[in-house]
């Protein structure tokens, strides 16, 4: 968002660029790929829009891409930390439980012709979405802030008494 805003590319910024292909690389979907990509998209951005999952994800990583698109720069994981966690000897059995539990769901899962990516996902795209590098000059955007209600409500992650039961903090994994 910050850069939406005219502010300077940092490492932070290649975080949150980060999250959002961590998002494109799980679900198989470019991020807003149905909404036109305009300073209204940039605002709706800045007020905590973020692209929500098609599928079901472990907790773990719907919490590493909450992280990484935070709004406030200072609040996301650096590079280091990211790697650590995705480093295999960081994978608690927890972890991996989530992500079985995640697999199992999503392959009995009636929408599985969704799922089967590799195959070639189909989809629709908004007239005016756009994924090409293109300088974007928008005057007077919000202070980005995140969504009230990320992946609050949505039945996009493993059930909730199941990621209860598993929740890990990640400052846990001592990184």
């Amino acid at each position: 968002p910050e850069i939406l805003r005219g502010e300077n590319y940092t490492e932070a910024s290649d975080i949150y660029s980060s999250g959002i292909i961590m998002y494109e690389v799980i679900s198989g979907l470019p991020p807003y790929h149905d909404i036109s990509h305009d300073k209204y998209l940039a605002i709706k951005i800045c007020q905590g829009l973020r692209p929500r999952f098609n599928i079901k994800v472990p907790q773990f990583i719907i919490d590493l891409v909450k992280n990484c698109l935070d709004a406030n720069p200072l609040n996301r994981p650096t590079a280091k930390e990211i790697y650590e966690i995705f480093n295999p000897w960081s994978l608690t059995a927890e972890l991996r439980e989530q992500i079985s539990k995640a697999d199992e769901i999503n392959n009995n899962s009636s929408n599985n012709k969704i799922l089967s990516t590799n195959l070639g996902l189909s989809y629709k795209t908004h007239s005016e979405a756009f994924y090409a590098s293109r300088l974007l000059n928008f005057d007077n955007l919000p202070e980005p802030k995140n969504s009230d209600d990320y992946y609050e409500h949505n039945d996009n992650i493993i059930s909730k008494e199941f990621s209860e039961s598993l929740q890990i903090d990640i400052a846990q994994l001592n990184i």
